[in-house]
């Protein structure tokens, strides 16, 4: 049995967007459901369509895909509604334009030159990871970047309004250690664990775990 996973394609050049809809199509598992190349209108049909996960290119018509990233982001957790995954493409790779794209909500960059079997993995992974960043790892990244450790006043804003529970898991999500132990440490399931940390997660405003970790870094709050 498939994963049966349903693809956006948001790229501004048509012809970059046929060839990957046809690369996607062919897949047993994969089938694109949404397709646009303008800001604006995605910004509107991408909520309104089922997708499990948004193939968004830096280049847009109106806009970039970073931006337009952070608004679907906004409209999903305006509707609280599922957040697809989100990988975004762009024509070249650097770390500036990674961190950038975690910080905008993407899980995932790739380069517009990467070959069809990159892209199609990356689509799986994404899908289906348990979005647990390597937490020494994003800190020694973020580290290497000099990233700036500025916090953000809306952040410290929104940890006001989580509860008890939800600041005593964000607390030892932010000693880095895994959801295992958080459980251990609750004596709770994990699956309790993950939706706690989720509803942290979204109530300040982030799409993955991955922001939520970069917003602790630079609010001076991570201790792994």
């Amino acid at each position: 049995m498939g994963l049966d996973l349903r693809i956006g394609l948001i790229d501004g050049d048509e012809d970059i967007r046929f060839g990957r809809r046809q690369i996607i199509d062919s897949q047993y598992d994969l089938k694109v459901v949404l397709e646009d190349g303008e800001f604006e209108s995605s910004l509107s049909r991408a909520p309104e369509a089922l997708i499990d996960v948004l193939v968004i290119d830096q280049r847009l018509r109106g806009g970039d895909g970073m931006s337009l990233a952070k608004r679907l982001t906004a409209r999903y957790l305006e509707d609280n509604a599922k957040i697809p995954a989100i990988i975004l493409t762009g024509s070249y790779f650097s770390d500036e334009l990674h961190l950038a794209a975690l910080r905008s909500g993407a899980s995932d960059l790739i380069t517009q030159e990467a070959r069809p079997e990159e892209l199609l993995k990356a689509i799986r992974a994404t899908a289906i990871k348990d979005d647990q960043p390597d937490y020494p790892k994003l800190r020694l990244f973020l580290d290497r970047m000099q990233h700036s450790k500025v916090a953000s006043p809306d952040f410290l804003l929104k940890l006001g309004d989580l509860t008890e529970k939800e600041k005593w898991v964000l607390d030892l999500f932010a000693s880095g250690i895994s959801q295992d132990e958080v459980a251990a440490e609750l004596d709770a399931p994990k699956y309790r664990v993950r939706q706690i940390l989720q509803s942290a997660q979204r109530k300040c405003g982030f799409a993955t775990l991955s922001q939520l970790f970069i917003a602790l870094y630079e609010s001076g709050m991570l201790r792994v």
